[in-house]
């Protein structure tokens, strides 16, 4: 990473070859830019790329593009799918004495895949056909490149023995470098996948790639994924080039701190903190681009995505099958951990034969319990897939993800935005209707309400068989089930009764034909008994005034009480009657304590949440007795770990 003088302009975009192998690929490479790709000693012995190359190229107005040189033999696939999947300029290499080969085919099928980008053919060898066989080789690539979608690509004809035609491949490469760099700009935060790595002497281990996405800079935070390896960068080059900051389509070399040579490898992410996660699982569109492979329910296939590539299994999702020319969707389980996230390409190769099947784009890149998803499922999937080709990732995710309620933070989280323009996302969805802030820190995703209330409902249902003297369930209930907040059911429970499959009867859900097993009296003492106990506090109330204060008889205080336990409104504390929802504050107040000191005494505990001595030491006997602490000599400590 020696440091050069001149500081020249990189364009915004990354050009790429493809092609049969042996169709003069590197030999062009080597005359636009003045450099061998082949950098290996095998590859100089074989005269044979195997491995990506990289090169600068000097285009008109002194601007510099990255070429990345991919090899064109079918044994290195791996290799030629890692240097595709970031591509925006398609220089398609094809030999007019060979015409359209195998991995012609195979190459631009990957390439349409994994990118949309702008396309052109380099027609080499020129000089050893005769003007006819020029003339039909420049025919079929024509109606080769309509039949792939690129019917405007323009054909240039070039001798890399000669050089002619070499300045007319610049500037065509220079028209679509410039309509390529012309793309609205990504806002998402930085991540770049490793295509190598290597150790520098006095800047220790150096990762290079081409950002997908986002910038970094000299002195920020990183990590290195799916490891979760926390770093830094030190340093930056592009093309041996100093510079500032590493940024998407801009190929980079960076200087990582903190991380031994030996922790880093091709395949793995480096990217901003917090954002992206490793996943086993993933929900994708995806589409059979073979000629004759069927892929059916469980296919086992090889995944290539970014500069990884592993086993994996597509669970067909609404079919048994997906014949050649179809499209459909797959939860896709990776035999290993990847980085990936809504909007990532990727295709998949069959295992027998070996041959590229098909290919296609993640929807949501989180675990989804197929078992759990409704009938409903493909239809959303369809939704979500209309979203990304919109560039609507978090859009994507609500739709195709395991949860139709999700925390605040995982949202921000599955925009891939910076924090403020995350914020200004998630407030568009909400303007739009796409999201509801349920208060509590939650949000529901509107279009899955009636999936959610599938969920919450025959849970109110068993509740009801079980407790028929109730009037439903109780909102920390209801909550707890969605792992939700409190404060979050008001509005939950209104989305829920929206349709009339359930509703909110005296501040508890239940179905909307329920009645309680007791008399209008008992229903009238059970709730003011509970109004009482709620109103109280931490200040529980002793059993024995509450039955003077309502006057009633000790068995309806004790048949009131028994209900009120039951459907776990209350928590019976030697005399004392505590609403559940403070005893599962206390309950949580005293693992914060732990979290700062291994024994809490009872004068510590008590001090925190506000109760008397006798209250104190009531709810640290039941503590104990859930098996939540356990008593020591000089106070509590904590046996049972909280998740």
């Amino acid at each position: 990473m020696a440091e050069r003088k001149f500081k020249p302009e990189f364009a915004q975009a990354l050009v790429g070859t493809a092609g049969h192998v042996d169709h003069g690929k590197t030999s062009l490479v080597r005359l636009l830019t003045g450099c061998d790709t082949d950098r290996l000693p095998e590859e100089k012995a074989r005269g044979l790329s195997i491995d990506l190359g990289f090169a600068p190229c000097l285009l008109p107005g002194k601007r510099i593009v990255g070429i990345v040189d991919v090899p064109g033999h079918s044994d290195f696939i791996r290799n030629m799918v890692a240097g595709a999947a970031s591509i925006d300029v398609l220089m398609l290499v094809t030999a007019a004495d060979d015409g359209i080969m195998p991995q012609t085919d195979e190459h631009m099928k990957i390439v349409k895949l994994l990118r949309t980008p702008q396309v052109m053919v380099a027609l080499t060898k020129t000089d050893l056909v005769p003007p006819e066989r020029l003339a039909q080789v420049r025919q079929d690539l024509a109606a080769f490149l309509a039949r792939m979608g690129f019917p405007d690509a323009p054909i240039v004809g070039v001798s890399n023995r000669t050089g002619e035609g070499v300045e007319e491949i610049r500037q065509a490469l220079n028209a679509l470098v410039e309509r390529a760099s012309q793309r609205p700009p990504d806002r998402r935060v930085f991540r770049m996948n490793v295509e190598r790595t290597f150790s520098v002497k006095g800047l220790g281990t150096v990762v290079t790639g081409i950002p997908l996405s986002g910038a970094v800079r000299a002195g920020d935070k990183a990590e290195l994924l799916p490891a979760g390896l926390p770093t830094g960068v030190r340093t930056i080059q592009t093309f041996k080039f100093d510079t500032d900051v590493a940024q998407a389509h801009v190929c980079a070399a960076i200087a990582l701190r903190d991380v031994e040579p030996e922790k880093a490898a091709r395949g793995m992410t480096l990217a901003a903190p917090g954002v992206f996660k490793p996943v086993t699982s993933v929900i994708a569109t995806l589409q059979n681009a073979s000629d004759s492979f069927c892929f059916k329910h469980n296919t086992d296939v090889k995944l290539h995505t970014g500069t990884a590539a592993v086993l994996a299994s597509l669970r067909l999702i609404g079919t048994e099958e997906l014949r050649p020319g179809h499209e459909g969707f797959a939860q896709v389980k990776l035999d290993e951990p990847l980085v990936l996230a809504a909007g990532d390409q990727y295709i998949v190769r069959s295992l027998s034969p070996i041959a590229t099947a098909g290919g296609g784009t993640v929807l949501c890149a989180r675990t989804v319990e197929l078992r759990h998803q409704k009938s409903q499922y493909p239809e959303r999937l369809q939704k979500a897939a209309a979203a990304v080709r919109q560039g609507d990732l978090l859009g994507s995710e609500l739709l195709a993800g395991p949860h139709a309620v999700l925390p605040a933070a995982e949202i921000l989280r599955l925009t891939q935005l910076p924090e403020a323009l995350a914020a200004e996302a998630v407030a568009g969805k909400e303007k739009s209707g796409e999201l509801l802030n349920l208060g509590g820190g939650a949000w529901l995703v509107p279009a899955r309400r009636a999936e959610l209330a599938q969920t919450v409902q025959p849970v109110v249902a068993h509740y009801h068989q079980h407790n028929k003297y109730a009037w439903g369930l109780a909102p920390i209930h209801v909550c707890n089930l969605l792992e939700l907040d409190v404060q979050s059911f008001p509005k939950l429970a209104e989305a829920l009764c929206a349709d009339g499959t359930l509703a909110v009867k005296h501040g508890r859900l239940a179905l909307p034909d329920f009645q309680p097993a007791i008399s209008a009296g008992q229903v009238k003492m059970r709730e003011e008994l509970l109004a009482r106990i709620t109103a109280a506090g931490i200040n529980a109330p002793a059993r024995g005034d509450l039955v003077t204060a309502l006057k009633m008889t000790e068995p309806e205080m004790k048949l009131m009480i028994q209900l009120l336990v039951e459907d776990g409104s209350i928590k019976v504390l030697d005399k004392n009657l505590l609403s559940y929802e403070v005893y599962a504050r206390c309950r949580q107040k005293i693992v914060e304590l732990f979290a700062q000191s291994p024994v809490v005494d009872i004068t510590t505990f008590r001090s925190s949440v506000g109760a008397s001595r006798n209250l104190a030491f009531a709810m640290m006997d039941a503590f104990a007795g859930e098996g939540l602490t356990k008593r020591v000599e000089k106070g509590h400590v904590l046996v049972k770990k909280q998740a």
